[in-house]
């Protein structure tokens, strides 16, 4: 059965001339991972840990 659906999506793919699936799956990763970047970036997690390092270096400067 899974054999008959492979043969039939790619057989699909080639008549379409569309993109293959693995060109489909790494774009949508790449722009999950930016995503990501974007959330990390705005959410302010790494601002916490670097407010962390500046308070223990003023410390160790005393």
């Amino acid at each position: 059965m899974i054999d008959q659906l492979m043969i039939l999506a790619e057989s699909g793919a080639h008549a379409s001339e569309g993109l293959s699936a693995p060109a489909v799956g790494i774009g949508i990763f790449v722009i999950l991972l930016t995503l990501l970047g974007f959330t990390w970036l705005t959410g302010g997690a790494h601002h916490r840990s670097l407010d962390k390092k500046r308070k223990s270096t003023r410390d160790s400067d005393r």
